[in-house]
């Protein structure tokens, strides 16, 4: 096994194409990454998703993220099948020692935890930003609580420092074992919210940038600081030579630039691109991605065109570690065609981008179709969205456009009327391409409730909800809001629900208020003093059962025990206010009780 290749996959979070040095962005310095671009295979053509989530089940499935069922980050629409074998099991599976440090976001709860998921070692925050509503209570960045298999445990330093260090302890273990080790290192920066030390980002400040700008290439430049640190560790080791190192980022920019609702920019950098993160141009979903080459393994370093997608990485890396037979994967081997030396490949290749943060799928919503250099691009905005609008009819039109990306990589000519053909070619593709995944897109992927594996459930999955409670700060301020979650019942039996309004780190009364953290304006904007309910009740519904209860003013939380049955259920809750109106419980505690 020690001939093996080690590997290790750094995914950043919002970090686009044109956000480090070597690709043009005038004010950042990323000497590593930079390094990276030179000395290893850096495809051209790379792709992800538009959004983080989806991006992540792709990379982690070797699937189109609508087949694993992942098209959003919010409203439960993160959590992966369980079914489908990830990255981490076919490495396991091949021999190796496997381990994440930093972002997940494909499921907060047994079995979707990468500990349940083919991981040996997760260290790991809940939700997909730290200080989410599945995030432990008041975690900033500094200092946090994070996951290690399960257990919280509070970690000392900033949080790229703290994956990156615990992935060197990770790394020298298996190197100090003599076992090949797949680590994968998906930071939370430099999503925001933009908490980063002054010596970091006051330097692009003093050239003008912007202040919410700055703090996020100096989050940019801390990672490239953790790179190089890495890198000279695995030399230090002599394990360098034996270490494939993949970088990417996860979807556009998000803070790099600055765009009109057209996606045209405004300022920043965006590498020539039009459009950002969230959208469907090329600077939404175009990134970097380096894979280095040791011992030649997969030839010389170099440019490599043609398109390819971060669910390629997967079936090209069972190649290379002698892997089990990749499953019903939707990536393409690039390990052949890289060894051989090849420098453009896939062509022909027609791929989709689909941006589709909903809680239920829409078919034509903001989505692009890849075919060599031409691109199909049907963006969807809130005008032209008959969903967004509460009818079936809409005043604005949204017509297809077909833009030549290496005539026009900033998409401005519009030759859809000179292109019917391919038009056609590339509407039945992606017809054809969402009528397949649908069915597995469409199911619920539901908390699981058994024998010893109490849950916490958020209101970050809740379903038909018109208000969004995705971050501690929408808990602070208070959402009048509900929804449903749901369930799935293995194990029939009495089980014991907890609703609380805060979280149970938190300790705090239904009626309370969160505590104010005051501003650090060097490195945080802290946080606001909680708003308080004049909760008097709360009932839950589930399984055809209601049961209600009142409450006072120390109450923490409302306790309920319901006796369910196998199968499928839908969970709401209410904390009724003293004017009759209500709000959900945004914590929800879960467990079998006999």
């Amino acid at each position: 096994m020690a001939n093996k290749p080690n590997v290790i996959i750094i995914l950043t979070d919002d970090q686009g194409y044109g956000d480090m040095a070597s690709h043009g962005n005038p004010w950042l310095k990323t000497p590593n990454l930079d390094w990276l671009n030179e000395n290893a295979i850096s495809l051209e053509s790379f792709h992800t998703d538009p959004l983080c989530a989806p991006s992540r089940a792709a990379l982690i499935s070797g699937k189109y993220s609508f087949g694993a069922g992942v098209y959003s980050t919010l409203n439960g629409r993160y959590y992966m099948d369980p079914n489908i074998k990830t990255i981490a099991n076919y490495f396991k599976d091949g021999g190796y020692a496997t381990g994440i440090f930093g972002k997940w976001h494909l499921g907060d709860t047994y079995p979707y935890r990468p500990e349940n998921r083919g991981f040996d070692v997760a260290q790991i925050f809940g939700g997909g930003v730290i200080g989410e509503t599945p995030d432990y209570w008041n975690n900033d960045y500094f200092d946090d609580t994070y996951q290690l298999n399960g257990e919280n445990i509070q970690f000392k330093g900033y949080c790229t420092d703290v994956w990156f260090d615990s992935a060197q302890k990770f790394i020298d273990k298996q190197l100090s074992d003599d076992k090949p080790f797949f680590c994968y290192l998906p930071t939370n920066a430099p999503h925001g919210p933009f908490n980063i030390a002054p010596e970091y980002y006051q330097k692009y400040k003093d050239l003008g940038v912007p202040d919410k700008r700055a703090k996020f290439f100096g989050m940019i430049e801390g990672i490239d600081e953790n790179i190089g640190k890495l890198m000279q560790h695995l030399r230090d080791k002599d394990a360098f030579d034996n270490t494939i190192i993949i970088f990417f980022g996860d979807n556009g920019t998000a803070t790099g630039c600055d765009t009109d609702k057209n996606g045209w920019l405004k300022s920043g950098f965006n590498a020539g691109m039009r459009g950002k993160k969230g959208t469907t141009y090329e600077g939404a979903h175009r990134n970097s991605c380096f894979i280095t080459t040791p011992n030649n393994i997969l030839g010389e370093p170099r440019k490599v065109y043609g398109l390819t997608a971060q669910f390629d990485l997967l079936p090209t890396l069972i190649d290379i570690c002698d892997l089990p037979k990749g499953e019903n994967l939707d990536g393409i081997s690039m390990a052949t065609a890289l060894q051989s030396g090849q420098t453009h490949l896939n062509k022909d290749r027609t791929i989709v981008i689909h941006n589709m943060q909903m809680d239920m799928p829409q078919k034509y919503k903001d989505y692009t179709v890849l075919k060599n250099n031409m691109r199909l691009v049907r963006p969807l905005t809130n005008e032209s969205n008959p969903m967004l609008r509460g009818s079936f009819g809409s005043s604005v039109d949204v017509n297809p456009e077909i833009y030549d990306i290496e005539q026009d990589l900033y998409e401005e000519h519009d030759i859809y009327s000179e292109n019917q053909q391919l038009a056609i070619e590339l509407t039945r593709f992606y017809e054809e391409w969402y009528d397949e995944r649908l069915q597995e897109a469409m199911k619920f992927k539901p908390f699981f409730l058994m024998e010893g594996k109490p849950i916490i459930m958020t209101a970050h999955a809740w379903h038909e909800c018109t208000k969004m409670t995705f971050s501690q700060k929408n808990i602070r301020e208070g959402v009048d809001a509900n929804g449903y979650l749901t369930v799935e019942v293995v194990d029939p039996g009495k089980y014991t629900f907890e609703l609380r309004r805060y979280p149970r780190e938190a300790d705090i009364e239904l009626r309370g208020r969160a505590e104010q953290i005051d501003s650090d304006e060097c490195i945080s904007d802290g946080l606001t003093e909680g708003k308080s309910y004049d909760i008097v009740s709360a009932d839950i519904r589930m399984a055809g059962q209601q049961k209600a209860v009142d409450l006072s003013e120390e109450d923490k939380c409302a306790t309920f025990e319901l006796n369910l049955e196998k199968g499928l259920h839908y969970l709401r809750t209410r904390f009724f206010l003293g004017n009759g109106k209500s709000i959900g419980a945004y914590y929800v505690y879960a467990q079998k009780v006999e």
